[in-house]
């Protein structure tokens, strides 16, 4: 993580373009203003920070980069705890299809000690948390393995164990899948809408 980075969010370019010379920052980090520009032209080409009516403010990607270390930080010093807020929607129905598969079905009771219900929770988060679902690939993964059949190839599930509404259940990432990147999918052994009381556009809380 480049301390120029970090600087430059005290400044509030996250949230706006700030003027700031190189000098400046240069003092500020205890470099020479040439380091200081050297510096920050990296940063730019890099994709991190933009030059904007005279100042300089954050990309989307240099943002992400810091919400990321925020994420590992804060997972770290709180337990290792990932908090998401989305809004339940609907699916295709191909979590019923999958998850009743016995390939699947038996690995995830040996694996995550539970018989899943035939079908997922979708989450749809919150803009402020899709950089999360970055961070939790990052995590070590209970493998489902794939496997073949008579018909078809199905490819290797990844799942994380999580709480959602207090209750015990796993985040589960296809390789596959027809969600964008903003749906987290949920399996649990009973029918968490109704187990929840959730429909459609209801708020919820999920802890990984």
């Amino acid at each position: 993580m480049d301390e120029l980075l970090l600087l430059l969010l005290r400044h509030g370019a996250h949230l706006r373009t700030v003027r700031v010379t190189s000098s400046e920052l240069g003092s500020q980090l205890g470099m020479s203003q040439q380091n200081a520009s050297r510096r920050l032209l990296e940063l730019e080409r890099s994709g991190y920070v933009e030059r904007k009516n005279g100042g300089i403010m954050l990309t989307k990607k240099g943002k992400d980069e810091l919400a990321g270390l925020y994420s590992t930080l804060k997972a770290a010093f709180e337990g290792g705890k990932i908090e998401f807020v989305g809004t339940v929607v609907s699916g295709l129905g191909e979590g019923k299809y999958y998850l009743s598969l016995a390939g699947y079905k038996t690995q995830i009771e040996a694996k995550l000690g539970f018989t899943a219900y035939p079908g997922t929770l979708n989450v749809r988060l919150e803009e402020a948390d899709l950089w999360k679902k970055q961070h939790i690939l990052g995590l070590d993964p209970v493998i489902i393995k794939g496997f073949r059949d008579e018909k078809r190839t199905y490819g290797d599930l990844f799942a994380y164990r999580c709480s959602v509404e207090g209750l015990d259940c796993a985040v589960l990432v296809p390789l596959r899948t027809h969600h964008g990147p903003d749906v987290l999918e949920i399996i649990a052994p009973w029918e968490l809408k109704r187990k929840l009381k959730k429909k459609d556009g209801s708020r919820i809380r999920v802890v990984i």
